[in-house]
């Protein structure tokens, strides 16, 4: 099975979906020189995940995600 690059187009996806979701305007930012990405709230001004790696970027966006979706079906 081919790995797949985890891209900043995927990450901004997630983050759309995941602010569809809760209603909240979910943002990822990178600054490689920092750290690398995190995710943030309230046009930045709040820090929901601190930096790390895209990977964990997009399983941190996956789990609100998936989060949401077992709240809505009781699962």
């Amino acid at each position: 099975m081919a790995k797949i690059p985890t891209t900043k187009t995927t990450l901004e996806s997630l983050a759309l979906i995941a602010s569809n979701e809760t209603g909240l305007d979910i943002q990822v930012n990178n600054a490689p020189h920092y750290g690398g990405w995190n995710v943030t709230i309230n046009k930045g001004s709040t820090i929901i995940m601190h930096r790390s790696n895209a990977m964990a970027c997009k399983g941190f966006l996956n789990g609100i995600s998936f989060g949401i979706y077992t709240q809505l079906t009781k699962a």
